[in-house]
């Protein structure tokens, strides 16, 4: 099994949830509100006067054949909306309870 973890602008919540459901994704976890500031580009996201914007941060658990295709509709969402900002991270899940 594998953890992926997202962060993205706010603004891009339901594509990613409808990737993940179409992708056959039910499970995850959202933080909303995040704040941050992307390490190769783009604008913070602090929810301020200068920075208005703001991030959500998702984890789903799936089994490991998934991670490509919720990978790639990542990859998809960021080339359509580059600007606002969307990143994936992946672990490997040793158990779960």
């Amino acid at each position: 099994m594998k953890a992926i973890f997202i962060v993205f602008n706010q603004v891009l919540s339901d594509r990613v949830k409808e990737m993940l459901s179409r992708a056959g994704v039910r499970g995850f976890s959202q933080w909303v509100d995040v704040q941050g500031r992307g390490s190769v580009s783009g604008e913070p996201h602090m929810g301020d006067d200068v920075w208005p914007a703001l991030n959500s941060a998702m984890i789903t658990v799936v089994n490991s054949e998934n991670v490509d295709e919720i990978l790639a509709g990542i990859r998809k969402i960021n080339e359509k909306a580059q600007m606002q900002g969307i990143r994936a991270f992946v672990w490997h899940i040793e158990e779960t309870v």
